[in-house]
């Protein structure tokens, strides 16, 4: 294997999910101090952003801290600065399958979910 001055990082073109992009050694910006602040200050959030601008990625890279998956943020600002010694449950919806018409189609969707 090479050393690290000439390992070449991959650029992780179409991932969403912060484990495959940490152990498969892509490029990855530390957004873990935005998503610490987010954590501790925040309440609510509604996530408006463009299609893939990284909101997967977002709620991805949350659900490993909320799991407890220290491994996957050793080098990143999280790794010092969060407690792993607590984990959460977490449930995950999605409603990126397509587009709902009606209050009964959120609803089915919703109980398919659940």
């Amino acid at each position: 294997m090479t050393d690290d001055a000439n390992f070449k990082k991959k650029l992780p073109i179409g991932i969403q999910t912060f484990r495959e992009i940490r152990e498969d050694h892509h490029y990855y910006v530390d957004k873990t101090p935005l998503a610490l602040k987010l954590i501790e200050q925040g309440k609510y959030y509604f996530l408006s952003r463009p299609r893939r601008f990284g909101k997967s990625l977002l709620i991805d890279t949350l659900a490993e801290l909320f799991a407890g998956n220290q491994s996957l943020f050793t080098g990143l600002y999280a790794e010092d600065n969060w407690d792993w010694t607590r984990k959460y449950p977490i449930i995950r919806f999605s409603f990126g399958g397509g587009n709902v018409h009606s209050q009964a189609e959120l609803d089915a969707k919703i109980q398919e979910q659940l």
